[in-house]
């Protein structure tokens, strides 16, 4: 009479991955995990802006674009001979596939890790900004980050894993309000790209710029691109923002947009453009404002008592601040 084949526990319990005594090949490393404070008496950005703003690293050859030069057909993935149209995807769908290894666009990229993929972008010389939901941090996962810059089909530059990741808080799935408020985390890169690629810089999001066409996002979404091209949508507008909570006393921002995002986007920047540093005397260049983190309806807050759908990205002053403690303590 054959034997039955070992249930999953039995088999874990036999060959588990805690009982490896040596790889035969190097695997990736675990990022450590540090979570820090949030920061105290953040003021108002245009009195104290050095605390709203992190600088970007222009390239010193000024090969800087505002546009990709290369733009490609866009894929959908097809089903039953019909396109896939997945929810959220706000018409106009202005998302492009890009090909191009200028500045800005060589200092965004894919992010890899053991629970799924999305999009990040450089913030300093090994400074990686993402989602923090796509960090694996469960006590069971292997916990390895991996930065592909400008990854197209491929690597186009050399790549790295995350030694040690900065958050707030460790957000394992978007559950509400205060999830994405706070979803993003700087991982300190074990290579130093940003001597080669450039960084940009990031600053607090104020509902001044609410309803300005004044955007651009890169990510890697599943049904453009495949998820291993970039794409691209600019000049889109974000609607609105608060901090969590009915009475809006949470940390973090939760912002609203109607910009067309889908899976394999989270964790991509929302940045725009600058001559003179977002509140005055910084360098000109591109800002980040925000990481993309949820798809969804929200509960309604004092300032907007109605029930809110829309896709939604995390910033607020506290991510700046996130961005200076890494760059402090990992120059």
């Amino acid at each position: 009479m054959p034997e039955d084949p070992l249930s999953r526990l039995q088999a874990e319990r036999r060959w588990s991955r805690d009982a490896i005594k040596k790889y035969a090949f190097p695997q990736p490393p675990r990022a450590k995990r540090r979570e820090v404070k949030r920061p105290k008496g953040l003021a108002d950005p245009t009195k104290n802006p050095k605390r709203h703003v992190t600088a970007p690293g222009l390239p010193k050859v000024g090969d800087i674009t505002v546009v990709p030069e290369t733009i490609l057909p866009a894929r959908r993935i097809r089903a039953g001979g019909r396109s896939v149209e997945p929810l959220f995807i706000y018409p106009p769908d202005g998302r492009h596939v890009f090909k191009d290894t200028s500045y800005p666009w060589r200092a965004c990229g894919r992010v890899t890790t053991p629970t799924g993929e999305g999009a990040g972008a450089l913030v300093g010389p090994r400074h990686l900004l993402t989602a923090s939901h796509l960090v694996a941090w469960g006590a069971n996962d292997n916990g390895w980050l991996l930065f592909q810059p400008d990854y197209y089909d491929g690597d186009v530059f050399p790549s790295s894993y995350a030694d040690s990741v900065f958050s707030y808080e460790q957000i394992t799935s978007v559950g509400g309000e205060y999830d994405v408020a706070e979803d993003y985390v700087v991982c300190i890169l074990q290579e130093r790209l940003g001597d080669q690629l450039g960084w940009l810089g990031t600053t607090t999001y104020t509902d001044d710029w609410d309803g300005g066409n004044y955007w651009s996002h890169v990510g890697y979404p599943d049904d453009v691109g495949g998820g291993t091209k970039p794409a691209w949508e600019l000049w889109f507008s974000i609607a609105n923002c608060w901090p969590p909570g009915f009475f809006e006393a949470g940390s973090g921002l939760d912002i609203e947009t109607y910009a067309s995002l889908n899976h394999g986007d989270s964790g991509g920047p929302v940045f725009g453009w600058w001559q003179n540093g977002p509140y005055g005397n910084a360098p000109a260049g591109p800002y980040i404002v925000a990481t993309v983190s949820a798809q969804g309806s929200m509960d309604p807050v004092i300032t907007d008592p109605v029930i809110r759908t829309a896709n939604w990205l995390a910033g607020g002053s506290e991510m700046p601040s996130l961005v200076q403690q890494a760059q402090s303590e990992y120059p």
